[in-house]
């Protein structure tokens, strides 16, 4: 099957997430030096992860704020400190995508994709399987035209 055809082809990056503190100090350096300008802010996994979206040119950043101290991004936190948390790569078609990383010997932390920001599918790829980087499969909604 080639690439191409099995629909499950990365398209681009989606977003680079920053595991922080808080987020709106970041954002506003952010603003100040680089430029960003502000997008979508939204509450996740139950209220316990706020996300905010930065986007700079054509880069868009994801902040990670934990609102909860045992969700994993405080983890990651409490373990690593404020740095980069995961790479997500928007796929075409995230069943296809997931079936394709687990036949190549990547092993998923999502068996199945679950919801994300923007009402996107998402699935986690086992970082110990691609060289100690986690990466999100990221599926957003059919655009219209």
């Amino acid at each position: 099957m080639s690439p191409s055809a099995d629909g499950g082809t990365v398209e681009r990056l989606a977003h680079v997430a920053l595991a922080v503190r808080e987020a709106d100090p970041v954002a506003t350096l952010l603003e100040r030096s680089l430029g960003a300008t502000r997008g979508a802010e939204e509450l996740v996994d139950g209220g316990r992860l706020r996300l905010l979206f930065l986007h700079l040119g054509p880069v868009t950043l994801e902040l990670l704020e934990p609102k909860s101290a045992d969700h994993t991004v405080a983890r990651f936190l409490e373990a690593k400190g404020p740095g980069i948390h995961h790479l997500s790569l928007e796929v075409s078609d995230i069943e296809a995508a997931l079936a394709r990383c687990r036949a190549a010997g990547v092993r998923p932390i999502d068996a199945v994709p679950r919801p994300g920001a923007h009402g996107a599918q998402v699935a986690f790829l086992d970082p110990k399987s691609l060289f100690g980087v986690l990466i999100e499969l990221c599926q957003t909604p059919a655009r219209s035209a």
